[in-house]
């Protein structure tokens, strides 16, 4: 068999050391150009985004395997009507992501970038009886949108600090119901979404989901709640959120994804969004890395490597995304 990974990481050796003598390995850029030119033949490719061309005219494809949780890069309308290729993703990142929820939750809820900002300039005023009180995480109820891997994991950690914990998913099932005090389909969400102090986005980017949480959403929103994002950016319309922090229909929120991305990972003059969101105090922003870690990368191409093995050795891999679904 023939394995194109698309990767410059250093890390794709993981890949060739797991599948040895099991399969070819050809390594490529990220570039659709360069998986066009070496992924005609192959079996299965590693690699967060495969062209729709290759996906309608490989003859001898029959897996993806991304190396991250989100699959929209995925065309899965070439392949809904192929019963030869499936497409799988990873969740080594859950519990990462997981904490790094948390941790936006906790940053915008203690005030800590303004106490942090204020304070290096030699200004006071965010200390004992100033201005903005923490809010309390005990005995407050959050609501975690999508109860898989990573809502899951959220939902373990929060309920050490005392939280009551709801959530929807869009069948209103889970096997991690266990995990919640309450489960609901989202379409039935309105409530739950009006008793929630916290609410936390971790449900992939469908078209069903995409602008999910929108001016009306968010007018269902208590005045002092917070909404955190590590999902995608397109679940959230972006200029609803902004009037809402700027005009503090919220307290604010906490945002790892975004609307607009660098052409080039890690590029430098893209604003995250077409709205001002850097002018606003209740607002934390961060570069989409929640789920980047000092281990996570090479769990990476560990699991894409172990998994495309389970494949080749005619196993059921891990994680096999239901195409019509799109997770």
């Amino acid at each position: 068999m023939k394995v194109l990974v698309a990767s410059n990481h250093e890390y794709a050796k993981i890949i060739q050391d797991i599948l040895r003598d099991s399969a070819e390995v050809i390594l490529s850029d990220t570039t659709t150009e360069s998986i066009l030119e070496k992924g005609r033949d192959v079996d299965i490719i590693a690699s967060n985004r495969v062209p729709r061309e290759l996906l309608e005219t490989g003859s001898r494809l029959k897996m993806v395997q991304t190396f991250a949780t989100g699959v929209e890069n995925i065309d899965f309308s070439a392949i809904k009507n192929q019963d030869n290729i499936i497409v799988c993703n990873s969740h080594i990142n859950a519990a990462e992501v997981a904490e790094y929820a948390i941790t936006l939750l906790f940053t915008v809820a203690k005030n800590i970038i303004p106490n942090d900002r204020e304070l290096r300039k030699g200004d006071w005023k965010y200390a004992f009886g100033g201005l903005n009180p923490n809010i309390e995480i005990r005995d407050k109820t959050c609501l975690i949108l999508g109860l898989g891997s990573i809502g899951s994991e959220i939902a373990k950690r929060l309920k050490a600090f005392d939280v009551k914990i709801i959530a929807a998913t869009r069948s209103g099932k889970s096997k991690h119901a266990n995990l919640v005090d309450r489960l609901v389909k989202i379409d039935e969400v309105r409530p739950l979404v009006e008793e929630s102090d916290f609410i936390i986005l971790s449900l992939p980017l469908t078209p069903e989901s995409e602008g999910l949480v929108n001016g009306e959403f968010i007018s269902w929103m208590k005045s002092d709640s917070i909404l955190v994002n590590i999902s995608r950016g397109r679940i959230v319309n972006e200029k609803a959120l902004f009037d809402a922090l700027r005009d503090n229909r919220i307290r604010g929120a906490g945002l790892d994804v975004w609307w607009r991305y660098p052409k080039k990972w890690s590029g430098k003059g893209n604003p995250p969004s077409d709205v001002p969101f850097q002018e606003l105090d209740n607002l934390v922003a961060s570069p989409h890395r929640a789920g980047y870690s000092e281990n996570t990368e090479r769990e990476y191409f560990q699991f894409t490597g172990e998994n495309i093995l389970r494949f080749i050795q005619g196993e059921t891999p891990l994680n096999i995304i239901d195409p019509s679904r799109g997770y």
